[in-house]
């Protein structure tokens, strides 16, 4: 039995011969995720924006729960007891409000009333300084600080006076330091603040208690030091920096002074702290000072000095308003860390390194980060053993430098330095920034508005100029000035206090751990896992978090904890989805709620699912992340598996093994792996997850066992490959399978399974409906790409490349188990026979595994060893070589064989096999076609017989079905390559017969027949157009033609004949193949076949219209780019038949281009009979009206525009079909209301009309303009005679006149029948025309009425101006003047109309509209007549009395003859005779104008007897002697000989002959008039000479 048989055969009979196999895995459509063995619900989006790594985690929180972060950035303690002593009434009253505070060992809150309460860290009252004394003078506290010992506090108040407490002596200050009066500054000698004064800042100097410095609002700053005497104390104070006040009292001059002073205050003020480690700069007492327009940074001993000045950033905006703070950051030292390996600075020798105080300054909304440094050679003088060494070297030189730079998204209020990393930052909204000092990058905000924080209005006042107001003129203003925030906002040692309106709070920020367990007590386990897994990757900001930099420290801390995090989070979820999960066997109460809970349940069941999917893909990419694959697949699993929710479990981890980053499993997993993926009918995803595990950690006979039970070959074969490096027995299996296949094709086949259409595509196949035959054919199928893999060098199925060291022992084993030809024994030792079959003979018989693949599915095996002759292991060795393993003869069997086996001797087998009757030629041409193409590709290893290739090429040229003809006929190509046939003509004829028409065109070339070629090429484009389907190139056709009838082809004259007859008996194939290219072949070689083009082609004209665009589409692109000669030397083919023809093409289509190739006409082109009908056909109406325009046929143009406005009222009465539609919805009762009409069909029907009324009208005015008016025929008016024609009281209307009357009536008869059909009562059209607002039938009949104005309009326009130009125009032939040609054609209108319809109410709208715009012209002519008159009058007498005055000339001579040109000589020539002369001539002009207008008014013909010399010309410009429109005839001044030379002068004042400037400048041409001077007596030509010669230089 043939396996070819239609019963066996599951697959199509024929597939195309080069197959290229491939397995599933190789396809990029393939998804890895398709389906999943749990419910397939997409995670929940905050879920999968932290799996990807995200730089914030948050991002993708709901935006209701952006704003609140499950953890607080700050968390903030309430000093309750504290506050409660201080904002109670009984405080307030005692005390006083809180103004300030400043923080170190101890709290200090300055009061409202002047006292400063101290409480310790346990919110103890220490004492109230200052209730010993009386403090009312100097006003509340405005600045408070501490010692650098914390053993003192200095505090500013209200009015100027500083205090100095010691914190263990509170009964009296230590230091007092009183202010100064305003008025009394000049005359003491002491400096201080003044008494109106408020000290907003204050602090001590290094560690000395008795040396303070302060500032004030008023833009002053002092340095006091306090030195014990022998009674008392003395304080000395320096002005740093400010002016004081003028005072009270004070001179003129002053007060002009004080005017022009700029405000200033001093916003920012603080010395420099000390740090934990000795530093020489803190000898120098720095101080820096920030005001409005300049900070300063001065040393204050041993004198004050400026040492860094700096200016507010220009880049500032004005409106980001006016504020300013600073804060300094000491030198400090760290010991170095052990293991780090992050050193940044050099350690000394004491194991510890230095570091650079720091200054952050801010204006506005930028921060700055100043370094300040010491020179090399004072750095050694700092390695002193103690801070005295240090203090004595005063000599330091300084350096500041700015290092970092942030902007802010608005103003910033207050700054402090939280630690030497982090900055945190007030703004003007009362937001937090946690600013990394770093990165300066902000890390975190939070919102103080809560926290109502203390501000103070300390600058308004005093810089109220700076703001931005109308009235501010230059300088620096701005938009705002903030209250002051920093004496309410402290930092010390990492902690933040704040002093609030109502409550005083301390806060720090979250550290790492704190936020994750906030995240785990808030239940959202995947987040706070996603979040340590980024913590511990070091993706987050660990500064600002409290992790460590160095990676190593890092991972120790966060390790464990994320472990545990993990396991928490799965024991709980996985716990409590366990309990709440129903058994399978339980069984529930039928209740008429079931089906909602039921659907609460599905719901409650998909979230749940969502949930735990979530926390497993956060748990995997965390343990992953940590390397502890140990849990994943112990306490992990196990939780998943005590929950039942094994899928998710393997879904999850899916991705991770087949992206290769877990490659290997334990056995256990692995089999409720391979349990789990079959139970659900997910093979192909398993065999993939198998095929990329480690094969050396799986259990052999455990996995084979399971790849058999379920079927998974492609696993199988990968395990037996890989593992054992075993290769024969997935084909010994294959060999079983075989047997068992035809067994059960044998037997009988349900209806339903065995007329299904077979497929070849096993992806398309739904393995959930495969039969057990079709499925078994499947998993065979799979031997062959397993064969092809292998012989191309590539693992299956994954694709990759096989190790080289065993390439040759792989290949040498299967083509030992296929080509021995005899049965197997498989393993070696100790193994069995692999049979074909339970029948002996079967087994006996040579070759019996080549034979049950050949048997099974020929087709594919030969496509096979196709691959696999295209490597180079069958190129053969010699026998007597040595193997690079070793010796030949220590060589394994299956190697030795495989090393003599050759590409001839598998051919020569299969074609042992395959000449068995057991194989029809249905699965041998297979063979014929492997067989042509190795022969041509590997002649140097195949040699066959030229008989035997005669039969294959023979057998090609029989195919057993189309599906393979393209395949035969490419083998035959590969054939005769290699091949050539002694008696080639009986092969041509046979190849004619199976129309391998590419085989014929390569022979026809080789022998060079061309004129067979040719015909060959044209039958291929005539049968390919049979098909459908093209073949070969057209390319080729015309490169032949081109190459065998250039000029320089070696054809000759008897060949070239032969080939010109080919061409002309296969034209229409030529036109067919390419119209375009067609046309240019025939024009330049053979234009005798043009008229084929219209007897050939007569039923194609889709061809004719491609070839007649080709060769007028290049004429008519030059003819629109200038080339007008192409008009009159027209090509040959350009006939008129070709014109018409292409005329009518267009109309069928191309309909767009019709008018452009008409506007290329001329007239006579084309016969109007011809073409007219394809227009009217084809509907371009507006083709149809060029041409009778053309022909100068206006009646005929008209008749048809007004056919079609006939066939527009219809369209447009179609848009209102009924009478409910048309009008109203009249119903009893009920209100008339309009129905909808399409407004989009409404506009375009409209936009037509207006086309061709306008068309329509321009008609008629070039009809006028060409057609000279007849004298009209006074004869009676005869309405009632049809033949009388339309007739007025002035006689019979002109040719011109009736195509006005046509166009007329067309329009108004239009308007008539619309609104009738629309109206039918014209009232109702009336009430709703003086509406607010239009309905479509309204607004339609108001646009109709709109055109019949501009018709009337337009004749009204066009008689009036034809009548004038036409009257004067045949003043000399006698011609009668009709100036009343617009109501001639009125009066003939309303003629035909009264006799078409006696009725007066039809007419009455029509009239009005005409008189109306007859009125409207008339009276907008009146109103512009009059105003041009006005301002020509006006310009006329302002040019006569310029004329009257006359220029005087430079020199009495001629510029170029030097004659004199006037004066007492020149007079006696006759100068006094000529100008008489010219008075009369211009006198008798003038009453000839006025005789000719008078003539024109009268309509009586003149000057029957004028002079020959005389022109007459009509003068229409209205600057011609000051008239309004009127025609002239002027009489040149040249037409008299003047006695004496006429004289040229110019403008600047050059005068010449005028005989000698013409004969300089060589006029000797005239102008279109005959006259050099116009009527003007002007000359256009003339120029003067001296002055162009001077501009030419220039």
């Amino acid at each position: 039995m043939s396996s070819a048989s239609e019963f066996l055969m599951t697959s199509p009979n024929f597939r195309p011969f080069d197959l290229r196999f491939h397995t599933r895995m190789e396809s990029p459509a393939y998804s890895l995720r398709s389906s999943s063995p749990s419910p397939s619900t997409a995670q929940s989006s905050r879920i999968s924006s932290i799996s990807m790594g995200l730089d914030d985690p948050f991002d993708s929180f709901p935006p209701d729960e952006q704003n609140k972060l499950p953890w607080e950035v700050v968390r903030w303690t309430k000093l309750r007891k504290l506050s409660s002593q201080v904002y109670s009434e009984n405080g307030q009253n005692q005390f006083g409000a809180p103004t300030c505070i400043a923080v170190a060992s101890t709290i200090a809150i300055g009061t409202a009333k002047g006292y400063i309460l101290l409480f310790d860290y346990s919110q103890n009252l220490l004492c109230a300084l200052g209730s010993n004394i009386k403090l009312a003078a100097a006003g509340c506290v405005t600045s408070v600080a501490f010692s650098h010992d914390h053993a003192y506090v200095a505090s500013g108040h209200e009015h100027g006076h500083i205090y100095v407490w010691h914190i263990k002596r509170p009964v009296a200050p230590r230091i007092h330091i009183s202010p100064i009066d305003t008025n009394k500054i000049d005359s003491g000698r002491h400096e201080g603040h003044v008494s109106t004064a408020k000290i907003l800042h204050i602090g001590f100097m290094a560690k000395r208690h008795s040396v303070i410095v302060s500032a004030d609002d008023k833009g002053m700053a002092f340095f006091h030091t306090s030195t014990q005497q022998i009674v008392s104390k003395q304080i000395r104070s320096i002005k740093l920096v400010g002016r004081y006040p003028t005072p009270t009292i004070q001179p003129p001059e002053a007060n002009s002074q004080l005017r022009q002073r700029k405000a200033t205050s001093v916003l920012a003020f603080a010395p420099m702290p000390l740090g934990n480690s000795p530093y020489p700069l803190e000898s120098r007492g720095l101080v820096a000072l920030m005001t409005p327009h300049i900070l300063v940074i001065m040393s204050t001993s041993p004198t004050p000095h400026t040492q860094f000045t700096t200016g507010r950033p220009k880049s500032i905006s004005d409106t980001m308003g006016l504020s300013g703070c600073l804060d300094w950051f000491p030198a400090v030292s760290a010991k170095a860390q052990k293991g780090s390996k992050r050193v940044p600075i050099p350690l000394t020798t004491n194991g510890i390194h230095p570091s650079n105080p720091r200054l952050a300054y801010c204006w506005s909304n930028v921060v700055t980060i100043l370094d300040v440094s010491m020179t090399s050679e004072n750095i050694r003088s700092s390695n002193a053993s103690s801070r005295e060494s240090s203090e004595l070297n005063n000599s330091h030189h300084m350096e500041f430098t700015p290092i970092k730079k942030f902007t802010a998204d608005e103003a910033i209020v207050a700054l402090r330095w939280l630690n030497s990393q982090i900055i945190v930052l007030v703004t003007i909204t009362q937001r937090l920034l946690i600013l990394n000092e770093h990165t300066m990058h902000v890390t975190d905000t939070a919102d103080l508005v809560p926290r109502q924080i203390m501000h103070h209005d300390y600058f308004s006042a005093q810089l109220n100029d700076l703001v931005i107001s109308n009235t501010s003129e230059g300088g620096d203003h701005y938009a705002t000035i903030p209250d002051a925030f920093f004496n309410s906002f402290k930092t010390f040692k990492g902690r933040i206090f704040l002093l609030g309106s109502y409550e005083f709070a301390v806060g720090h920020l979250s550290s790492w751990a704190e936020r994750l367990e906030s995240l785990m007590e808030n239940e959202k386990f995947a987040e706070a896992i996603h979040l340590a897994t980024r913590y511990y990757n070091g993706e987050a900001e660990q500064v600002t978090i409290g992790l460590p930099e160095d990676e190593i420290a890092r991972h120790m801390a966060v390790h464990d904890r994320l472990i545990t995090m993990v396991l928490q989070a799965l024991r709980y979820t996985l716990n409590n989805s366990g309990r709440s999960t129903p058994t399978a066997g339980s069984n529930s109460t039928e209740t008429p709620e079931s089906p909602k809970r039921q659907e609460q349940a599905q719901a409650d069941e998909s979230a749940q699912y969502r949930q735990v999917s979530a926390i497993a893909d956060a748990s995997f990419e965390a343990l992953y992340t940590l390397d502890a694959l140990d849990v994943l697949f112990d306490s992990v699993y196990e939780y998943f598996e005590n929950a039942n929710l094994r899928g998710i479990y393997f879904e999850t981890l899916e991705p991770y093994i087949l992206a290769e980053k877990i490659i290997s499993l334990p056995p256990a997993v692995v089999k409720e792996l391979i349990n789990i993926y079959a139970s659900l009918a997910l093979n192909d995803r398993l065999e993939e997850i198998i095929c990329h595990l480690d094969t050396t950690t799986l259990d052999i006979d455990q996995v084979t066992m399971l790849c058999r039970t379920y079927e998974l070959y492609d696993a199988m074969i990968y395990v037996w490959n890989q593992a054992l490096g075993d290769y024969i027995s997935p084909m010994s299996d294959f060999m079983r399978m075989i047997p068992k296949y035809f067994a059960l094709a044998a037997e009988p086949q349900p209806e339903n399974e065995a007329n299904e259409k077979p497929t070849d595509d096993a992806d398309s196949l739904d393995m959930h409906h495969e039969t057990p035959l079709e499925k078994l054919r499947r998993n065979i199928s799979k031997v062959y790409s397993y064969l092809s893999y292998i012989f191309t060098s590539r693992v299956y199925p994954t694709g990759l490349e096989l190790d080289p060291d065993d390439e040759v022992s792989v290949k040498s084993s299967l083509y030992y188990f296929l080509f021995l030809g005899s049965i197997v024994t498989w393993p070696k030792e100790h193994g069995t026979q692999i049979l074909v079959s339970e029948d002996e003979k079967e087994n006996s018989r040579s070759f019996p595994y080549l034979r049950l693949l050949l048997k099974f599915d020929a087709p594919s095996f030969v496509a096979t060893m196709n691959e696999a002759f295209e490597d180079t292991f069958l190129d053969g060795q010699d026998d007597d070589s040595d193997n690079e393993s070793g010796p030949r003869h220590e060589l394994p069997d299956e190697v030795i064989f495989a090393q003599s086996l050759t590409r001839q001797y598998i051919i020569d087998i299969l074609l042992e096999i395959l000449s068995g009757t057991e194989f029809t030629s249905k699965e041998t041409i297979y063979l014929d076609m492997f067989i042509a193409r190795s022969a041509a590709k590997y002649p140097q290893f195949i040699k066959l017989s030229d008989e035997l290739l005669r039969q294959v090429m023979f057998r090609l040229c029989d195919p057993p079905s189309t599906e393979i003809a393209d395949d035969c006929q490419l083998s035959v190509e590969y054939l005769l390559s290699a091949y050539r046939p002694e008696k080639i003509d009986d092969l041509v004829k046979t190849f004619v017969k199976v129309r391998y028409f590419r085989v014929l065109k390569w022979i026809f070339r080789s022998e060079k027949q061309y004129s067979r070629l040719i015909s060959v090429y044209f039958e291929d484009a005539a049968d390919g157009e049979r098909q459908g389907v093209t073949y070969g190139s057209q390319d080729e056709v015309f490169t032949t033609i081109n190459e065998c009838l250039a000029p320089k082809s070696e054809l000759s004259d008897e060949e070239r004949t032969k080939f010109r007859q080919a061409i002309s008996a296969n034209y229409r194939n030529l036109v067919s193949t390419d119209p375009a290219r067609a046309s240019e072949v025939v024009e330049k070689y053979m234009p005798e076949l043009r008229s084929s083009l219209y007897e050939q082609l007569a039923d194609r004209h889709d061809l004719q219209f491609k070839y007649l665009k080709a060769l007028f589409s290049p004429e008519l692109r030059q003819m629109r780019e200038g080339v007008q000669q192409l008009r009159r030397n027209r090509a040959r083919w350009n006939t008129q038949q070709a014109r018409e023809t292409y005329v009518n093409l267009l109309c069928e289509y191309d309909k767009n281009k019709v008018i452009p190739f008409l506007r290329y006409l001329q007239k006579g082109d084309v016969r109007i009979s011809k073409v007219l009908s394809s227009l009217e056909t084809a509907g371009v109406i507006d083709g149809e009206i060029f041409l009778l325009r053309s022909e100068g046929q206006y009646v005929e143009a008209i008749n048809r525009l007004t056919s079609h406005l006939d066939y527009l009222e219809k369209a447009l009465l179609l848009l209102y079909p009924d009478p409910i539609s048309r009008g109203r919805a009249i119903t009893r009762g009920a209100p008339r209301k309009w129905v909808h009409v399409d407004e989009k069909k409404l506009e375009e029907v409209e936009r037509a009309l207006q086309h061709y009324v306008i068309l329509g009208t321009r008609l008629c005015t070039e009809r006028a303009k060409k057609t000279p008016m007849q004298q009209s025929q006074q004869q009676p008016i005869e309405a009632h005679s049809p033949s009388a024609g339309p007739v007025t009281s002035n006689g019979r209307l002109s040719d011109s006149e009736l195509v006005w009357l046509d166009l007329i009536d067309s329009i108004v008869g239009l308007t008539r029948h619309v609104s009738t059909a629309l109206f039918p009562d014209i009232t109702a059209f009336e009430r709703m025309s003086r509406s607010s607002s239009y309905d479509s039938p309204t607004k339609t009949i108001l646009f109709l009425r709109r055109l019949v104005q501009d018709v009337f309009s337009a004749l009204l326009a066009a008689t009036s101006s034809t009548a004038a130009a036409k009257g004067i125009s045949a003043l000399g032939a006698g011609a009668n003047v009709m100036s009343t040609s617009f109501l001639r054609v009125l009066e003939a209108f309303l003629t035909r109309t009264a006799a078409a319809s006696p009725s007066v109410v039809d007419l009455r709208s029509v009239l009005a509209n005409i008189f109306e715009a007859y009125i409207y012209e008339r009276q907008l002519l009146t109103l512009t007549n009059r105003l041009l008159n006005k301002d020509l009058m006006v310009h006329v007498a302002s040019v006569y009395t310029l004329r009257q005055e006359g220029w005087r000339v430079s020199s009495p001579t001629c510029e170029i003859c030097s004659k004199r040109v006037w004066g007492t000589s020149v007079l006696q020539a006759g100068v006094y005779d000529a100008w008489d002369r010219k008075l009369s001539d211009n006198e008798r002009k003038r009453q000839l104008r006025f005789k000719v207008t008078g003539a024109l008014d009268s309509q009586t013909p003149i000057l029957n007897d004028k002079p020959s010399a005389v022109a007459v010309t009509v003068a229409t410009s209205p600057r011609e002697e000051g008239l309004d429109l009127q025609p002239v005839i002027p009489v040149p001044i040249n037409t008299v000989k003047a006695e004496i030379d006429s004289l040229v002068t110019f403008k600047c004042k050059h005068v010449y002959h005028r005989k000698c400037l013409e004969k300089y400048l060589d006029l000797d041409t005239r102008t279109a008039d005959g006259f050099l001077l116009n009527e003007r007596e002007v000359g256009d030509g003339y120029r003067c000479l001296i002055c162009q010669e001077q501009e030419g230089r220039d």
